[in-house]
């Protein structure tokens, strides 16, 4: 009598198959790729592309009008500007200002003709 259960002589015949299969599938899938390479030779040899992509790419970017070119072109100054300096110590928002809390007004030096 022999040790193994039916279950997994069930088993092993189940991995058997299906390792089988998986050789066929790898097998049928090399075929058709020498299929493919004999009908298309160039087929998968230049990483980057076609020669047109790549003229395309290393030409530049085209813009739709001028407004587009403008845009891009303030885009790209505003990156290159530096930052705004450092900000007064304005409280806002903390409390409800007074008229105590406000600054002088500084006085005009053209008098309002609404005025006497």
């Amino acid at each position: 009598m022999s040790s193994e259960t039916p279950e997994s002589d069930i088993q092993g015949d189940y991995e058997a198959e299906k390792q089988d299969s998986q050789e066929k599938n790898a097998s049928t899938m090399k075929v058709e790729e020498a299929k493919l390479k004999a009908k298309y030779p160039g087929l998968g040899q230049k990483p980057g592309g076609s020669d047109l992509l790549m003229k395309r790419l290393t030409r530049g970017q085209k813009y739709f009008d001028s407004g587009d070119y403008n845009m891009a072109k303030a885009k790209m100054k505003n990156k290159q500007l530096p930052t705004a300096g450092p900000v007064k110590n304005l409280v806002t928002g903390d409390h409800i200002p007074t008229p105590q809390d406000l600054p002088q007004r500084k006085s005009s030096l053209v008098t309002s003709k609404l005025v006497g």
